[in-house]
């Protein structure tokens, strides 16, 4: 599996399509009014689903990095027991799947794991498979440690523990940060929805009052403004909040 792709499933297909015609509905009815808004904000859904997939992408690759530290504890724990590395990898797969379940990533990595190694290959090739699938750069790091105390000799025990601590402290402190920021985000999404509520009560509670804004050309290039203003706050926010490790 090439985790550097991401191929979405039908129900999370769905779920796009779903947000996106939400989205574009009510902005084509809050800033507009206008159905035929609606349908030249369709093909835009194409922009969406790219975020959308890459979004998901990123999501996958945080769990597969943190099954990947908890295995490199596994291993270190086996190796510390009397296993060679091979056996300690291979053992491994009874913690990915009693801890993340039998089709976990991890899991399904070790059984390629057992098969590379019944064919020949070293265990070094194997893991640089996954660091070169995944493209993370702490997977990486590891499979040249990993490759070059094989090489030249060293404490492999020790270098399977530090390396296992290091990526677990890297996740340790990038959930710290969401859990710190977790309040900020909240106040983000609320401040995302509540122009459209506010538009909504001066709709039912004064009516007409905003009908000049949704006709004429001065009314539709203000309301256009504001659209690209409100979208572009939201981006540069999320942005803003996206900080990683």
């Amino acid at each position: 599996m090439d985790y550097k792709v991401y191929k979405p499933n039908a129900s999370e297909i769905i779920k796009a399509v779903t947000i996106y015609v939400c989205v574009a509905a009510a902005a084509a009815y809050f800033f507009y009014r206008s159905y035929k808004v609606f349908l030249i904000m369709l093909p835009g859904f194409a922009l969406f689903y790219r975020f959308y997939v890459k979004m998901l992408g990123a999501r996958r690759l945080k769990k597969l990095k943190e099954e990947f530290a908890e295995m490199l504890r596994a291993v270190s724990a086996g190796m510390n027991a009397g296993y060679s590395m091979e056996n300690a990898f291979l053992e491994a797969r009874k913690d990915m799947e009693m801890f993340y379940g039998k089709e976990s990533m991890m899991a399904g990595e070790i059984i390629k794991i057992r098969k590379g190694l019944e064919v020949n290959m070293t265990l070094e090739e194997l893991i640089k498979d996954i660091a070169v699938r995944s493209g993370d750069e702490d997977i990486a790091a590891f499979s040249d440690v990993l490759g070059c105390a094989k090489r030249y000799g060293g404490n492999v025990t020790e270098v399977l523990g530090t390396a296992a601590e290091t990526i677990r402290g890297k996740i340790c402190v990038d959930k710290e940060i969401e859990l710190i920021i977790a309040e900020k985000k909240l106040e983000l999404r609320m401040m995302e929805v509540l122009p459209f509520f506010i538009l909504m009560y001066l709709r039912i509670t004064s009516v007409g009052y905003f009908d000049c804004l949704y006709s004429g050309i001065t009314g539709r290039v203000f309301m256009t403004v504001c659209l690209v203003l409100y979208v572009t706050a939201a981006y540069f926010a999320e942005k803003i909040m996206d900080i990683k490790v």
